[in-house]
């Protein structure tokens, strides 16, 4: 599942982007509401949550607070717990909480954070809260100083230390709806950079592994190919470790009036825990009917035996696939 976490400075339109790129993915909005809602299964009252959600809270050392202490430490316990079983269900995206540090190690998880100059923040949160500009301040103060020390007392990290996010987006400089944009599109690239990063890697290994390793059948001896692109698949088999024996059976197909053999078919390859033989053309299927007429044929006499024909496009595919040939 990917995770998606969002934080934000007071009064910079971190809510309302985390909506929209939950509404545009199709992702689970992980906000106060929901997270309230859903605590109480883990025992966590809304009182308790309204109290600890997203402030400092330094634990009294007084022996009389030990309640508070409890009730505290369960809130944490609870709301990590929450956000880990739903991780795994879920495509999320989370608001605030220490997301960024809780899913700092989690794989497919893309972390933001949405600043905003102070002169722009005072101006959203006048218009939504309905406060003059000193009241509108204050409220900015306390809310970026909770959120802040929260993050440093229960995770020990800075607000602040840009290596905790990969996108950090200044909606002072781009409207909400644009950012909303921004982080779905850095989303996908970041995916892209990881499949093709991966492929990349993969088939490098694999390229290498292919080329400069000595053949060896299933007896662990080398045999002597006839031709370049048996030796070439036989290498592809011993990367995947399918274990193999080069041209072990012939198959007689036809006879004479006095029983002499005059059509025989060795295939390719066996293998022999899959109990099937593989038959290697460099032709095109139309140009095979050579090779088609004679594992007909043995078809025909050896029902019993399971073989299959590799044929040019398909086999040529598996070398420019690995950078073979």
């Amino acid at each position: 599942m990917t995770v998606i976490t969002i934080s934000r400075q007071f009064g910079s339109g971190g809510e309302i982007i985390a909506q929209m790129v939950a509404q545009k993915l199709d992702f689970l909005l992980v906000n106060k509401k929901m997270i309230s809602e859903k605590l109480l299964q883990y025992g966590i009252s809304e009182p308790v949550f309204t109290l600890f959600d997203e402030k400092n809270i330094k634990i009294p050392e007084n022996e009389h607070d030990e309640n508070f202490e409890t009730n505290y430490l369960q809130y944490l316990e609870a709301l990590h717990e929450f956000f880990y079983d739903l991780a795994i269900r879920e495509n999320l995206v989370i608001l605030g909480r220490g997301g960024q540090i809780l899913f700092k190690d989690f794989p497919p998880a893309f972390h933001v954070k949405i600043i905003a100059p102070l002169k722009k923040r005072l101006q959203r949160v006048q218009k939504l809260y309905n406060l003059d500009e000193a009241a509108a301040a204050r409220l900015i103060s306390e809310q970026d100083r909770d959120r802040e020390e929260y993050l440093r007392h229960v995770f020990g990290y800075e607000w602040f230390d840009l290596d905790l996010y990969h996108l950090v987006i200044n909606t002072g400089m781009v409207g909400i709806e644009e950012a909303a944009a921004l982080i779905v599109e850095a989303l996908q690239l970041q995916k892209s950079a990881d499949v093709v990063s991966i492929k990349d890697v993969e088939e490098q290994l694999i390229r290498e592994n292919i080329l400069n390793h000595q053949v060896l059948d299933a007896r662990g001896t080398s045999p002597a190919f006839a031709h370049s692109s048996e030796e070439k698949f036989a290498k592809m088999l011993d990367f995947y470790q399918i274990k193999w024996l080069y041209e072990p059976k012939t198959f007689p197909l036809e006879w004479d009036s006095e029983g002499n053999i005059t059509e025989a078919f060795s295939p390719d390859f066996y293998l022999p825990e899959q109990d099937f033989y593989v038959e290697l053309t460099t032709q095109k299927q139309k140009l095979a009917w050579k090779k088609n007429k004679k594992v007909r044929r043995l078809k025909e006499l050896y029902p019993h035996i399971n073989i299959k024909i590799i044929y040019g496009r398909d086999y040529r595919g598996l070398l420019q696939k690995y950078g073979i040939e």
